[in-house]
């Protein structure tokens, strides 16, 4: 993708469910609505900036190219994947997490574990 500069931000760091364990690692989710006052040429793309660990990617159920541990910038454009309400998936080893996220059904919602990096929404404009 090409470089750009995004006219709106939205960052995705509150708000995520309390991990769960699933088949073979860890699942987190955070739900987000559709960003308001897009325009037919707008595109949404979803940015992880420094995610120190690999991890499984989906929005609604599509799966994305997989975050790559060490990469300065992973971003997807989902805009042709955007409902109403989202959620986003993300599916991480226990082992890679190195015990940053606890998996508790008594916890409550908040940030998700620091190693998988800043996480947002930008909006870029059409032209």
């Amino acid at each position: 993708m090409q470089s750009h500069q995004p006219c709106h931000t939205i960052r995705l760091g509150d708000a995520w469910e309390p991990p769960a364990a699933v088949a073979g690692g860890v699942r987190l989710l955070r739900h987000f609505g559709r960003p308001s006052g897009l325009e037919v040429a707008d595109r949404v793309i979803l940015v992880f900036i420094s995610p120190a660990v690999p991890a499984a990617v989906a929005v609604n159920g599509a799966s994305l190219p997989p975050l790559v541990a060490g990469a300065v910038r992973w971003e997807h454009d989902i805009t042709a994947l955007l409902r109403d309400r989202n959620t986003l998936a993300l599916a991480v080893e226990p082992a890679v997490l190195g015990g940053t996220a606890t998996v508790d059904s008594d916890a409550v919602r908040g940030r998700p574990p620091s190693v998988i990096g800043g996480v947002a929404i930008e909006i870029l404009a059409g032209r």
